[in-house]
């Protein structure tokens, strides 16, 4: 009787769990999920600098537009450090190498449709890597980086099979290949002998690419200038690594200048702030509850250019001076306040290789200044006299401050006198190219993550064409070529230490910061990383109602 009762009793208590079970489930099932934006307002003072053709667009804004519309073989994973290990499948599934380095074979997906319906294939990727090596832009990363430098030819093994043969075993090869500079273009937008560019009231023509996670729904430009950009998901997307896209539509809206962009964010107009907040107003939202301030790793830096060009800069002891009478702290402490790291080498902080080659000069050495500058009969009452230039309109941070504190911090030598001049950055960029401006400076985010990245397109004789500065160096062009065809990371690094070396004994551009990563957002806002990349992830981003 008892061991029946003990079954009743189990049987009862079974039932009762099932229940109890069944109606928590019933709770969860039934309950309202949590409903995510469908549109999120980004500000910026930034804008596109030429184009978003892959085979020409060579600016942070416009690859950070590319990386929505386009994809490319492999990709950065989201939190990415550096390591080879952060690179991940994207429209290459898999891939290997040659024991010599210098065949790369890539095995690519399958069903991946661009957002016109047409399925991709290997030939669109040959295509890609002939049309940008054959344009061969002299502003664009093709010429920049030095793909032709780096690949020999593509070949289509098969529909979905591809293979690059290289003309070195270059060590970066696979993160090249994550850059937006490599994005695969779509043949039906993207013409073999020419760059396509921004069409007025017609956003599909306005680039070839189409594999992204977002279309291009509108592109506002008022006087020439980019007014407004706004992306659409895609409903062709094949689900990359990062997912289909969690807020349907992106507006991006351009502010003529940092104070307008902070007042904007202040006011809660928009719900994400990112390029170019003042160091000031980034420090005043970190008390905002109603804001978040999200800080990364920070691999952008800003350096000085010397055009050999123009005399006396064609003189290496003169171009010591001018690096020798910069003053850092005052730049990171007074101008950032401390949102900054001082730089002493072209290669960031954190990467291997790097070096703190340029305190050899000092930070600052006013005597070394003088002492250099007597050799050519500068002193107090024959003071060194030059322009120095700065890009006015919010591509990079606090352009205007940092030049004041260049500035001062080279007439404290006693012997230097300065004189400022600015630029709007289209203008600016012109200027460059022309080879107009005797000084100035500029600033760089990564393409590819690895120390050729910040040697080759700087002070290589085909790379540093890019810069059109007019440093020209045998036997530095002999060292990045020893650097770029070797594997070992051992003979790597001791190559740009000699680089870094070389630098400082030319100086032919002198670091001046590396800088972090800012974004700043409502509470809501979640799904950002600022990692070493410096990419920016619209399709990760999204906001709570």
């Amino acid at each position: 009787m008892r061991e029946k009762a003990i079954g009743k009793m189990v049987i009862i208590g079974i039932v009762i769990v099932i229940i109890i079970i069944a109606g928590v489930a019933g709770y969860y099932l039934t309950m309202p999920k949590t409903r995510l934006k469908d549109t999120l307002i980004m500000g910026t003072t930034d804008s596109v600098e030429s184009c978003l053709d892959p085979a020409r667009a060579y600016d942070f804004f416009g690859w950070e537009i590319i990386q929505s519309l386009g994809c490319g073989l492999v990709e950065y994973r989201a939190g990415a450090t550096g390591s080879i290990d952060d690179i991940v499948p994207s429209l290459a599934t898999s891939w290997d190498v040659s024991s010599d380095g210098l065949v790369w074979t890539f095995n690519l997906r399958e069903g991946v449709k661009y957002d016109d319906g047409t399925e991709f294939n290997a030939t669109h990727v040959k295509y890609t890597f002939d049309r940008g090596m054959g344009i061969a832009d002299e502003d664009g990363p093709f010429v920049g980086i030095g793909y032709s430098d780096i690949i020999e030819n593509v070949t289509v093994v098969s529909k979905y099979v591809v293979k690059f043969y290289l003309k070195i075993p270059f060590a970066a090869f696979l993160s090249l290949m994550a850059c937006q500079a490599s994005y695969i273009v779509d043949p039906a937008y993207a013409p073999m002998d020419s760059v396509v560019e921004y069409v007025e009231g017609n956003p599909r023509a306005s680039h070839p690419m189409g594999l992204g996670p977002y279309k291009l729904k509108s592109w506002t430009r008022v006087g020439g200038k980019d007014d407004e950009i706004r992306l659409e998901a895609n409903p062709n997307y094949w689900n990359a690594t990062g997912g289909y896209p969690k807020t349907k539509n992106i507006i991006i809206k351009m502010y003529a200048d940092s104070a307008g962009l902070a007042t904007a964010m202040n006011a809660l107009e928009i719900d994400i702030a990112f390029r170019q907040l003042s160091a000031t107003d980034i420090n005043s939202m970190k008390t905002n509850t109603n804001l978040r301030v999200w800080e990364g790793t920070g691999a952008f830096i800003q350096y000085l250019v010397l055009q050999e060009k123009y005399a006396p800069f064609n003189e290496t002891k003169i171009r010591q001076a001018i690096g020798a009478a910069i003053n850092r702290t005052t730049i990171v402490q007074t101008v950032f306040l401390g949102q900054a790291q001082k730089l002493y080498s072209m290669i960031p902080i954190g990467m291997f290789s790097h070096t703190d080659a340029f305190q050899t000069l000092g930070d600052p050495n006013y005597t070394l200044t003088r002492e250099l500058l007597s050799e050519f009969g500068y002193n107090e009452a024959n003071k060194l006299s030059f322009k120095l230039w700065y890009e006015s309109s919010g591509h990079y941070p606090q352009s205007p401050q940092q030049a004041q504190a260049l500035k001062a911090s080279l007439e404290a030598s006693g012997v230097i006198s300065v004189t400022l001049d600015s630029a709007d950055w289209a203008s600016y960029r012109e200027k460059r190219r022309n080879e107009e401006m005797e000084a100035f400076i500029l600033g760089w985010y990564p393409d590819y993550i690895d120390p050729d990245d910040y040697i080759y397109p700087f002070v290589h004789s085909s790379g540093g064409s890019w810069l059109h500065h007019n440093y020209n160096s045998t036997q530095m062009d002999e060292l990045i070529a020893w650097a770029r065809g070797n594997t070992s990371t051992t003979v790597r690094s001791n190559l740009y230490a000699e680089i870094q070396d070389l630098l400082v004994e030319d100086c032919p551009l002198v670091p001046l910061y590396q800088g972090s990563a800012y974004a700043v957002t409502k509470t809501n806002v979640k799904g950002i990383y600022l990692d070493i990349t410096q990419s920016w992830r619209h399709w990760m981003v999204y906001a709570e109602e």
